[in-house]
C-alpha cells in the first residue's frame, strides 16, 4: 500500500473480486483481505470459492492449533458470507486418500466413524445449501473423503435439489448417494458422478429428474443392474461401466459423442442416431448388441481385442473417416493374430480415410502384417499415423505403407530411445522406396 492510499482503490469491485475468485483456495483470500482494503471489501463479492481439506489442516498446523480441521464449519461459514455473490464452489476432502475402484465394497479397516469430513451427509450439504448462496450457485463440485463416505449413504443429491434451483454444473465423488425424494432440477445441464455408488440401479431417477442434461460423465458408478441412460438433449457422454452389469442402454437422439468402457455386457442398445464419435473401450461385445441406429457415426477409436465382431458392428457398411486402434495393456502380439485374420484386418485398415493405430496396437502389429497373403487392392488411406517401437525396422512395415493411396500422409513416431542411425536408415529407405507417400516424422515415448 503506498503512501497516498490503497492502488487498487481505481480498480471496480467487481473486477476485484473476479480476480479472488481466481485464487486457488478460499484461505488465501483471507490472506488478501489483509493486504488491501479494496482486496477486503471485494472479498464479500467474491462469485467462486474453492475449499481443500488439506490446505486447511496444513493451514491450522502452521497456527499451532491441534485437533481436526474445522473443514465443513468453514465451507457453511464461506457460503453464509459470500452469500448471493457466490457462483461456484467446490469442495475437495479427497486429497487422494481412499481406494474407490469398486464403489459397492471397502476392505475391513478402510472406513472411519469420524464424520468431520464426510462432505455428502444431509448436515455438511445443509451448512451450505441453505444459506443464501444455495438458490444463486450455477456450479457445486464435492469431492468426499473415501474412508469416511463409502459405508454412509448420503443425502446429497435430495438437498441439493431441493436448494439450488439455479445449478447448471453439479460433480460428486467419492461417495454413496441416496436418491430418494430426489426433486426435477431442469436447469442441471451438466453432471458428473465419479467413484458413486448410486441407489438408482436402472438410472430411472437420473432420467426423471436431470432431463435436460447435454453432459453427462459416469466414472465408476456402481450399484446399477440395468442402467439405461434415456436423455433426449443429450449430446456428451462419457460412461465407464463396472463388469457387474450385462445390459447397457443408451437412448439419446441429440448425442454426438459417447466415450464407453465396458467389459463383457450381454445385451448393448445404443439408439443415438446423431453419434459420431464413438470411444469404445470393451472386453468382448454380446451377442444380443444392437447398434443399427448409428447412421452418422464417422469418427471411431477401439480399445480392444475382439476386433472381428467390433469390425464388424461399427464398421462395415458404415462411413467411418477416422479409425483409431488400440490394444489393452495385456495384449501380446499372438493375441491380436487370434483375434483378427491378418488379411481382415489390412483390408479393413485400406477401406478408411485416417488410420490412427496407438502405441501398444502398433507395437503388436508386426506379427500380423507378417502373415499377410495379399496387400494389392484398391485402397482409400489418405492418412496415417504409427507408433515405431525401439527394435522396429522400416520393413516389417512395408505391407502396411504398401496399402497407403497415392500421395497418403504418413506419420512415422519413432519410439524416443530409438538410435539416431536406426532412425535415419529407416526414413531415408522408407523415402525412396515409396516415394509418392507425403512422410512425417517424429517421436513417442
Amino acid at each position: 500500500m503506498s503512501a497516498s492510499g490503497d492502488s487498487l482503490d481505481a480498480l471496480p469491485a467487481a473486477v476485484l473480486a473476479d480476480v479472488l475468485g481466481r485464487v486457488a483456495d478460499a484461505g488465501d483470500i483471507a490472506s488478501c483481505r489483509l493486504a488491501s482494503r479494496a482486496l477486503l471489501a471485494a472479498s464479500y463479492l467474491c462469485p467462486r470459492a474453492r475449499l481443500r481439506a488439506a490446505d486447511c489442516a496444513r493451514r491450522r498446523r502452521g497456527e499451532g492449533r491441534a485437533g481436526p480441521p474445522a473443514f465443513r464449519a468453514t465451507a457453511g461459514n464461506l457460503a453464509s458470507l459470500l452469500g448471493p455473490h457466490l457462483r461456484s464452489l467446490s469442495l475437495d476432502a479427497a486429497d487422494g486418500e481412499g481406494s474407490p475402484d469398486d464403489a459397492a465394497w471397502v476392505e475391513e479397516g478402510e472406513f472411519e466413524d469420524a464424520d468431520d469430513l464426510h462432505l455428502t451427509s444431509g448436515e455438511a450439504v445443509a451448512a451450505w445449501a441453505a444459506t443464501a448462496a444455495g438458490p444463486v450457485l450455477r456450479e457445486v463440485e464435492i469431492a468426499d473423503y473415501w474412508p469416511q463416505a463409502c459405508w454412509r449413504k448420503a443425502e446429497a443429491l435430495l438437498l441439493i435439489s431441493h436448494y439450488c434451483h439455479s445449478l447448471i454444473k453439479l460433480g460428486l465423488k467419492n461417495a454413496w448417494l441416496s436418491v430418494d425424494g430426489l426433486k426435477k432440477m431442469p436447469n442441471l445441464t451438466h453432471l458428473t458422478l465419479e467413484f458413486i455408488r448410486l441407489d438408482d440401479e436402472d438410472l430411472d431417477q437420473l432420467n426423471e429428474c436431470f432431463p435436460c442434461l447435454r453432459s453427462l460423465n459416469l466414472i465408476g458408478v456402481g450399484g446399477l443392474k440395468d442402467p439405461k441412460i434415456h436423455l433426449l438433449q443429450l449430446n456428451t457422454c462419457h460412461w465407464e461401466v463396472s463388469n457387474v452389469p450385462r445390459s447397457l442402454v443408451v437412448h439419446a437422439p441429440n448425442l454426438y459423442s459417447l466415450e464407453l468402457k465396458c467389459v463383457r455386457p450381454d445385451r448393448l442398445i445404443l439408439d443415438t442416431p446423431s453419434l459420431s464419435t464413438l470411444k469404445l473401450t470393451i472386453e468382448k461385445l454380446g451377442a444380443t448388441a444392437q447398434v443399427d441406429g448409428l447412421v452418422s457415426l464417422t469418427d471411431l477409436r477401439i480399445e480392444s481385442l475382439d476386433l472381428s465382431s467390433l469390425f464388424s458392428a461399427f464398421v462395415d457398411s458404415r462411413a467411418i473417416r477416422t479409425l483409431e486402434l488400440e490394444l489393452p495393456e495385456s495384449a501380446s502380439q499372438y493375441d491380436l493374430l487370434e483375434s483378427v485374420n491378418p488379411d481382415y484386418l489390412l483390408r479393413m485398415l485400406a477401406s478408411i480415410r485416417e488410420v490412427k493405430l496407438a502405441p501398444r496396437f502398433s507395437c503388436q502389429l508386426t506379427l500380423c502384417l507378417a502373415l499377410c497373403t495379399d496387400s494389392q487392392f484398391q485402397s482409400c488411406l489418405k492418412k496415417l499415423l504409427i507408433h515405431v517401437p525401439q527394435s522396429e525396422f522400416y520393413f516389417q512395415l512395408s505391407r502396411l505403407f504398401q496399402i497407403c493411396a497415392p500421395l497418403c500422409e504418413v506419420t512415422v513416431l519413432f519410439h524416443a530411445e530409438s538410435a539416431d542411425a536406426v532412425r535415419q536408415g529407416a526414413m531415408s529407405i522408407c523415402m525412396q522406396r515409396f516415394s509418392g507417400i507425403r512422410w512425417q516424422w517424429g517421436t513417442w515415448k
